[in-house]
């Protein structure tokens, strides 16, 4: 064995390695430029949906009610229902979300003009003021993530990742947890109902 614990052939060298194999005496990673873009994007993920979740605690939201905040500013007026729709969250799940946002004063229900069985969300001056700053913080990692790319190699990103979302049959803005009733964590700032 040498000073470092490895192996050591008779000639004081190490031991040939197969052609294509790791160096045992290096660790793969430190300069391992990714082989599979499903690992580097499940890689991202992870990460950026990590970050995002310590941001949006900041204001004290789940990713998953700060998608709905943004829905319902979009679409003010709009019936739970139809929000609950455009981001496939279960109703029971659209329940409990709208239930805390409005216990903690950032929307409310109000009758529909229409239906009486229906109501509508809106969100509420201090609503407003948490998504603003929520918004904030989200634009603030889409920067971060960014730093280095022109506006051009931005949009080439996007539109070549949008490509690998088709490929998997996601819908666009709509993150895929949201229609198993969880919390996407990785909900991104971009998440907003169909038409925006």
């Amino acid at each position: 064995m040498d000073a470092g614990g490895a192996p050591s052939s008779s000639g004081g060298g190490r031991e040939p390695k197969a052609e294509g194999s790791p160096d045992p005496g290096h660790s793969p990673l430190p300069g391992h430029a990714p082989q599979a873009v499903g690992f580097l994007l499940s890689q991202l993920g992870f990460e950026t949906a990590r970050r995002f979740g310590l941001l949006m605690a900041e204001v004290d939201l789940e990713p998953r009610q700060f998608a709905l905040m943004r829905g319902i500013d979009a679409y003010a007026g709009q019936s739970q229902n139809t929000i609950a729709g455009w981001l496939r969250i279960p109703p029971s799940s659209m329940v409990a979300v709208v239930d805390h946002l409005e216990a903690r004063g950032l929307v409310e229900r109000r009758p529909h003009p229409s239906d009486r069985r229906s109501r509508t969300l809106h969100i509420t001056a201090q609503g407003r003021t948490v998504l603003a700053r929520a918004t904030e913080l989200a634009m603030g990692l889409e920067l971060t993530i960014c730093r280095g790319l022109e506006a051009g190699e931005r949009q080439a990103l996007l539109d070549r990742l949008v490509v690998v979302a088709d490929n998997l049959g996601l819908v666009q803005g709509l993150h895929p947890g949201a229609a198993q009733g969880q919390d996407p964590s990785s909900c991104d700032a971009g998440t907003t109902p169909p038409g925006s």
